[in-house]
């Protein structure tokens, strides 16, 4: 876990912060759920997605920028392993993040049951 979020970089300190606060307001939701809060529960999964997207493009464009920079990994016969361990990485973002959003969905699908609501 901790090499994931080593290799996703300073982007996955937002993704970690918003996650944090969906999964915990979407676990008070499984314990007082009301209607109103499910706006709130919804712009805080969007924000995760939108941060791991953002790690993704970041990680994208840092892989983008930094083999063209450096002349050895340019013209490295590894060429296509140095660039697919840059893609790999940049998925760490993506990764993390659609887990916290699919943890939280199961606790507010849980908190919808409690609510009567079908999910």
């Amino acid at each position: 876990m901790l090499d994931l979020f080593r290799a996703g970089g300073a982007p996955m300190f937002f993704v970690l912060i918003f996650g944090l606060l969906s999964l915990v307001s979407s676990g008070t939701f499984v314990f007082r759920p009301a209607d109103h809060k499910r706006r709130t529960l919804a712009a805080l999964d969007r924000a995760v997605l939108y941060s791991a997207l953002a790690g993704l493009v970041a990680g994208l464009a840092a892989v983008g920028y930094q083999v063209p920079q450096n002349p050895a990994w340019a013209k490295s016969p590894d060429l296509p392993l140095i660039v697919m361990t840059g893609v790999a990485e940049s998925l760490s973002a993506p990764i993390f993040g659609f887990t916290v959003l699919a943890l939280s969905a199961m606790l507010q699908a849980a908190g919808l049951r409690r609510l009567g609501r079908p999910a």
